[in-house]
């Protein structure tokens, strides 16, 4: 049920972001998570207080459960000096360092590697049971970015959590033209990485899945990776 109430309430907070976009009221890019939701919320809601969390800009539902308030949303877009970058930063690039919730950097697996630093961090500072979740696209799983940092967390073993989410095109290039693995899971095998695979839009599969993949990195496990097909 509270899964259910953070997607309900990402997909009103979308539509009303979408209306006054379309009135000319926000200034930039919308960007919604119509579909993904089900995906965002499982990591939202299995992270818990003093995790680092690292979501996309289509995982409203995700940050609505970790925690983030509904106005540093919508003061984010507006611009706000009010809001959590106070106005200085693009309006959908929002977070809160210091409660885990990390500003994104870009979409294309930038986010792993400052992830990984801030994990590492907790290690020097004797902090265990910390985990990280990174969201990214399939298209980030093409670039260095990604390898330089799914590489680093497997050696270094972080409790790190990669959640792919796979909506068939990186911009408008599609699957069979960015990658000839079988399965984008196949891909962490290389690394030393746990995969899993999900059904990014079936909710109780979604919490399953990522839920025991949150368990595994807090265990000392090291990274899991989870592709979701949406």
């Amino acid at each position: 049920l509270k899964a259910y109430r953070f997607m309900l309430l990402s997909r009103v907070l979308d539509d009303k972001l979408a209306s006054l976009a379309r009135g000319a009221k926000i200034y930039g890019g919308v960007f919604l998570g119509r579909g993904q939701e089900a995906l965002a919320v499982s990591l939202g809601l299995n992270l818990k207080k003093g995790d680092i969390y690292a979501p996309l800009i289509r995982d409203g539902a995700g940050r609505l459960a970790f925690g983030e308030p509904i106005l540093d949303a919508v003061r984010t877009y507006f611009g706000s000096a009010l809001g959590p970058m106070r106005g200085r930063e693009g309006n959908v690039h929002r977070g809160r360092p210091r409660e885990g919730l990390l500003a994104m950097i870009s979409h294309l697996g930038a986010m792993i590697s400052a992830v990984n630093g801030a994990l590492i961090a907790r290690r020097f500072k004797g902090q265990p049971g910390v985990v990280g979740g990174v969201c990214i696209g399939d298209g980030a799983t093409s670039t260095g970015a990604f390898h330089e940092g799914l590489n680093q967390a497997a050696v270094e073993k972080l409790p790190l959590i990669l959640v792919v989410a796979n909506n068939q095109y990186a911009y408008s290039t599609p699957n069979d033209r960015q990658f000839a693995c079988r399965n984008l899971a196949d891909k962490a095998i290389g690394y030393g990485v746990a995969a899993h695979s999900v059904d990014g839009t079936d909710l109780e599969e979604c919490l399953k899945v990522v839920g025991h993949a949150v368990e595994q990195a807090r265990r000392g496990n090291g990274p899991q990776m989870v592709v979701a097909e949406i």
